[in-house]
This record gives C-alpha cells, sequence and structure tokens, in this order.
C-alpha cells in the first residue's frame, strides 16, 4: 500500500521555462527597472505576488547591460534547445566578479534548469542553492526554487534535506496553501514520522479537501501505525466525498477486514458485487472468503462462480479447490468433486486435491472414480499424510470386491509414518 500511495502522492517536479522567460522579460541593455523607466521604455507586466506575505524583502533587480546581454542569450540558446551553448555562456560568467545579485541568481538558475534537463539531479540542486545564496531573485522566482530544490530532495529520496527546504519555505512564505504541507506530509510519511505527517495532512485538507491524494496519504499513515479504525474513518470520510469512485469502497472494505470488522466489510464488497464493481480478482477473493468465514459456503461458492465468469477470477488450481472446499461444506458433495477434479487436472506436482477429490468419492461410494483418483494422488506424491491415502484407496479397493488389492492397501498404510493412518489399516485388517 505504501508504494501505491507513495506514487500517487508525489508531486510532478516542474520542467517549466520560466528560468528562461524570467530573463528575456528583462529586456536586453538595462541596469535596472528605474534607469528603463527614465528611457521612456515601459514597465514589464507586473506578475502576480504569489507570496505577499513572504518576510524577504524584494530585491532589487539591478543588472549590467554587457553580462545581461551574455545571460539572455545563453537563455535564448536554452530556448533553442542548445544547452551546451548556453551552460558554455553560464559558466564563463560564474567568475565575474562584476556581476550583481540578481544576475547571478539568474546564471545559477540557468545551470540548474540545464543540469536538471541533463538528469544531473544533485548538479541541479546545487545549482539552485546558490542562486538561493546570491539572493537576487523576485519573491516567486527565489521561493519557486526554493519548492523545486524540496521536491527534487524528496524524489532523490533525501527526506532529511526534503523537510528542512520544505520547513524554511514555510517558514518564509507564511504560505498556507495546500501543496507544500502535502508535500511536508509525503515527507514526513517516508521518515516513518506519522503523528508529524498526519498534523501537516490535516492542515493541507482544510486548505484543499477537494484533492483525494491528501486523504490517502493520511489514512496510510494511519495504517502505518496499525490505527485501522482510524484509518478506515478517512476512508469512509473518501466514500462520502467521492460515492462514484470504485476504488474508496473496496479500499475500505480492505480496511475494516484489517481491524476484523467483517460484517461491514462484506456488505460493502457484497454491495460492489452487485454494482458490477469487483474489477480485480483480490477483490473477488476477498468477498468469498469473508461469505466463508461466515458461515456462508453457499454463498461463497456463488461468488466464486460468478467471479470465474465474470472473467476476474482465474479458474486456476486454488481457486477451484477453495470453490470445492464450499460446495462441500454447502453438502453440494456432486459439484464439489467435480470442482476438485478440475482442480487436480492443473495440479502436478502435488495429489492432495486428488486425495481430496477420492475422500468425498469413497464416501459416495463410487469406488471405481475414488481409486483412479487415490491412484493419481498416490504418483503425484507431495500428500499432507500418504499413510491415510492408502486407507481410502483400501477402502475403495474393497468396495469394488478386489479383497486382495485392498489388504496390500492397508498393510502399506500400516507400515506408514501416520499414526491416525496405522490405527485405521489395523482396524480394517481385522475386520477382513
Amino acid at each position: 500500500m505504501k508504494k501505491i500511495l507513495l506514487a500517487a502522492m508525489l508531486l510532478a517536479l516542474p520542467v517549466s521555462d520560466f528560468v528562461v522567460t524570467t530573463a528575456q522579460a528583462q529586456g536586453k541593455g538595462r541596469h535596472d527597472e528605474g534607469r528603463q523607466r527614465n528611457r521612456g521604455g515601459s514597465a514589464p507586466a507586473a506578475e502576480e505576488v504569489r507570496y505577499p506575505n513572504a518576510s524577504r524583502q524584494e530585491p532589487a533587480r539591478r543588472t549590467g547591460e554587457r553580462t545581461m546581454r551574455q545571460i539572455v542569450s545563453a537563455f535564448d540558446a536554452m530556448n533553442a534547445d542548445n544547452n551546451e551553448r548556453a551552460k558554455a555562456t553560464l559558466e564563463g560568467l560564474t567568475g565575474n566578479s562584476r556581476l550583481t545579485d540578481y544576475e547571478r541568481s539568474l546564471v545559477h538558475q540557468g545551470l540548474g534548469q540545464i543540469a536538471y534537463e541533463s538528469e544531473d539531479l544533485d548538479g541541479a540542486i546545487a545549482e539552485w542553492n546558490r542562486a538561493l545564496d546570491a539572493n537576487g531573485l523576485s519573491n516567486n522566482d527565489h521561493y519557486r526554487i526554493m519548492y523545486q530544490i524540496a521536491q527534487l530532495q524528496l524524489s532523490e529520496e533525501r527526506y532529511g534535506e526534503a523537510l528542512a527546504s520544505l520547513d524554511r519555505f514555510l517558514a518564509e512564505t507564511r504560505d498556507t496553501g495546500h501543496e507544500p504541507q502535502a508535500l511536508k506530509g509525503n515527507a514526513l510519511y517516508r521518515m516513518e514520522r506519522y503523528d508529524e505527517a498526519i498534523a501537516a495532512l490535516d492542515r493541507a485538507i482544510a486548505a484543499n479537501a477537494a484533492d483525494p491524494t491528501l486523504f490517502e496519504l493520511k489514512m496510510a499513515s494511519l495504517y502505518e501505525k496499525e490505527d485501522f479504525q482510524g484509518a478506515a474513518g478517512v476512508l469512509e470520510e473518501m466514500v462520502r466525498r467521492w460515492p462514484d469512485e470504485p476504488k474508496h469502497r473496496i479500499n475500505l472494505a480492505q480496511m475494516y477486514i484489517q481491524a476484523d470488522d467483517y460484517d461491514r466489510a462484506l456488505g460493502i464488497l457484497q454491495t460492489a458485487r452487485r454494482e458490477g464493481r469487483l474489477t480485480q480478482a483480490d477483490h473477488w477473493r476477498q468477498l468469498y472468503q469473508l461469505l466463508s468465514y461466515a458461515d456462508q459456503p453457499g454463498e461463497a461458492a456463488g461468488a466464486i462462480e460468478d467471479g470465474i465468469a465474470a472473467g476476474t477470477l482465474p479458474a486456476d488450481a486454488a481457486t477451484l479447490r477453495a470453490l470445492g472446499d464450499n460446495l462441500y461444506r454447502a453438502e453440494r458433495v456432486d459439484q464439489a468433486i467435480a470442482a476438485y477434479g478440475r482442480a487436480a487436472e492443473q495440479t502436478t506436482d502435488s495429489g492432495r486435491i486428488d486425495q481430496q477429490r477420492g475422500h468425498l468419492l469413497v464416501e459416495q461410494e463410487r469406488y471405481a472414480e475414488a481409486k483412479e483418483a487415490l491412484t493419481r494422488a498416490l504418483a503425484k506424491g507431495n500428500l499432507e499424510d500418504e499413510g491415510m491415502a492408502y486407507v481410502l484407496l483400501g477402502e475403495a479397493e474393497q468396495g469394488l470386491g478386489n479383497t486382495a488389492a485392498a489388504r496390500t492397501a492397508f498393510q502399506r498404510a500400516q507400515a506408514s509414518g501416520s499414526e491416525t493412518a496405522r490405527g485405521h489399516a489395523r482396524i480394517r485388517l481385522q475386520n477382513m
């Protein structure tokens, strides 16, 4: 469960071009925004302030005409998919002592993007941290990079570093959105700090209760704490919020099973069966196992047959044996024998199902079929009690009037290591 939920919760890492457009928006040959306006030009369109409560002051974006021209040229190369040229230009600027803080941040931001696109994730994180250290970007870009670093650290399983990045991001931005809290909950979950993960996820849910992945990760945290009732409560809420999503109902049934609340689990699975929402073999298995546990073997057998007919439950040896078991318990012996026969046909490394079938055939006094089944069982081997197989074979031979063959079978049972078989064989030999 954990892996599935983590995959669902891992937020996509951005591969956007905001690095490029940020630089290009500054224009070429401009020393700062005030000078541009003094020259009669128009200021760039104001970007929406994404972090209005940030503690960091917006820095001045001062640039030099020549260095900015080189930076914009590098970003033009990036836009043209010529990262090699862009990297050479930007790396050539890293030692330039005349770069402003803003320009130095742009240089490392661009180098981080190039490293990211070449799958050098450690390099991307290092360059983006240098961009933050230069402290020259707008709050929007500065904190966007900080958040990207946290995402990348999480994807690289550097959970402690991701958590530190997120805590810094939240402390400085005072962001109240759900995404950073969701990412923090994810990091804490992976660090097995489940109570803290739940607290972060509760904050995320309070900010955006429309995202089911937040509930899923909270449920997983409760599950890992073995608080199955709490996890079931989260799933109940998910069912209320998203009643048309079948997986939430199935997950709720599974959680009730974990909490030993079998009646409620069975009710959910029966409803899903009527609505045609049992879409996986495991769902059908859980249903028929619960029905069998609830002492409803006939219903369990019906569920197995329906699952096979739907093409969802495989008609393999294990399933057919379960069908035989439940049919026998439901006193539908002839059908149980048939189910065991189908199961035995698929089993070559064990004669246990053949022995089970042979036992029922002896009980039904179908001795010729019983002899055949028990002979097959002994030939396949790997029996739980070989001695009892010989006892049953002796009874089949007796039923067919084959006294000598029956005696031989009982003698072999008496020589076996099974105390139970030896006792049965001794009595039968005394009565022959």
